[in-house]
């Protein structure tokens, strides 16, 4: 993940607020197994967003990284948040802040898990304040090379079997003078490395069964993390009945008709042109 920092050094503690407020309540309602499965897979990512580094870190870095480890299990929601922003507003980019510590206190938290340092539901709540906090900062990040203005990689849902409507809407795009990358066949890990080292402006994913909604949680979590400015839309049509649990994924737009993705995308552009 290579991305040039914006000059302004902010985490919006409002949107992370909210977004926190969302992770928590989705935690409280999975089953175990699904919340461990979630939690495990933004750890990982965090992880590996660092591991370049974990030899380079300063015993007073370590000592920060610590303490924003207890900051990440603490009963107050926003003393991590707190922190981080201390952090942006110091000389560090914001490149720094995510490998330096956010990726750090993964690492540490996920050793404290391991070893019993740390009940399941403290490094859930750590986990959910690490992806808000990421989320609340992805305006700082941008491209250092943007590709086409209107470039977007499409993919379906890792397991999903139903690619025709998804080459429908590749050919559709590029008739409208998108540029579009389709990925199709690749499981999670594949797909998220080749999303994660593309420059498209804009992710679309295509999801086609309700079957499917766990698939399509974990790989949102890992594209927040490695592609955090990029907006990320969702068509299928089945998305209408899933709107509850699709509310805490943070999505750019969902759509469950192809005209409409279109016009949402292309809106996004519009919006975000220089």
């Amino acid at each position: 993940m290579v991305y040039a920092s914006d000059p302004t050094r902010q985490l919006d503690f409002g949107d992370y607020k909210q977004k926190h407020s969302r992770l928590v309540r989705l935690a409280r309602k999975l089953p175990s197994d699904k919340v461990e499965s979630l939690a495990r897979e933004a750890i990982r990512r965090l992880i590996e967003l660092g591991s370049d580094n974990v030899d380079k870190t300063t015993w007073e870095t370590r000592k920060t990284v610590e303490r924003l480890c207890a900051a990440l299990v603490d009963d107050d929601e926003q003393a991590a948040a707190r922190m981080v922003v201390g952090l942006n507003q110091s000389d560090l980019s914001p490149e720094a802040v995510y490998i330096d510590y956010l990726a750090a206190a993964a690492r540490r938290l996920n050793e404290w898990w391991e070893h019993d340092k740390a009940s399941f539901w403290q490094i859930t709540v750590a986990g959910c304040r690490l992806l808000a906090i990421m989320r609340s900062m992805s305006h700082l990040f941008e491209p250092d090379v943007i590709c086409d203005e209107k470039s977007a990689i499409f993919a379906g849902v890792p397991g999903e079997q139903h690619t025709v409507g998804l080459r429908m809407a590749t050919d559709i795009f590029r008739k409208d003078g998108w540029h579009v990358v389709l990925l199709v066949g690749l499981q999670h890990d594949d797909l998220v490395d080749r999303i994660g080292n593309t420059s498209a402006r804009v992710i679309g994913l295509s999801i086609s069964s309700h079957q499917s909604i766990e698939a399509l949680s974990k790989l949102i979590v890992s594209l927040h993390i490695c592609r955090p400015n990029a907006p990320i839309f969702l068509n299928g049509n089945c998305v209408k009945s899933m709107q509850p649990k699709l509310a805490w994924m943070d999505l750019a737009g969902v759509s469950d008709d192809l005209m409409d993705a279109k016009a949402k995308m292309n809106g996004w552009i519009a919006s975000h042109e220089a």
